[in-house]
């Protein structure tokens, strides 16, 4: 039978050891590397255009994200009818609509000086809430974004 300071050094041992193993598995396997497909930034990634952004910020137009959330088939012809609906809306730039269903979200370039942010948004809320679906905004891009260097 171990005693009580016998016992608290043993417990120290196994959770330095228990530790030790953790901290292997994490640099072992990198989160970071990892998509999870739900968060923003993944959002944003799958309809990400470097060529459309560029497009729309040499004509000073914005380039708007929104994450989409209902009830929707992943197939082309869904994708295809997602990119009917946004080319429908005056303002939208053509061919800028980009859409992933399996991550759930949508781009588009936009010509602010015909519709507005806000209007582009409920314009765009109304035709997809007749499909059950609903729209939320991620992001607005303006400008080209800065380069930035992936540290570990």
């Amino acid at each position: 039978m171990l005693n009580p300071l016998e016992l608290q050094r043993l417990a120290v041992f196994i959770n330095l050891k228990l530790t030790y193993l953790l901290v292997s598995l994490l640099l072992i396997f990198p989160s970071s590397v990892m998509a999870c497909g739900h968060c923003l930034e993944d959002k944003v990634a799958a309809v990400y255009d470097h060529i459309i952004i560029t497009k729309a910020v040499s004509e000073k137009h914005l380039v708007a994200f929104f994450g989409i959330e209902g009830p929707f088939v992943i197939n082309t012809a869904s994708k295809q009818e997602m990119q009917k609906i946004i080319s429908s809306i005056n303002g939208v730039d053509p061919n800028t609509s980009r859409v992933s269903l399996e991550a759930g979200s949508i781009s588009l370039a936009f010509n602010p000086n015909f519709i507005s942010y806000p209007m582009l948004f409920k314009s765009l809320e109304i035709k997809l809430q007749q499909k059950k679906l609903s729209i939320f905004p991620i992001d607005v891009i303006s400008q080209m974004p800065k380069p930035t260097v992936a540290t570990r």
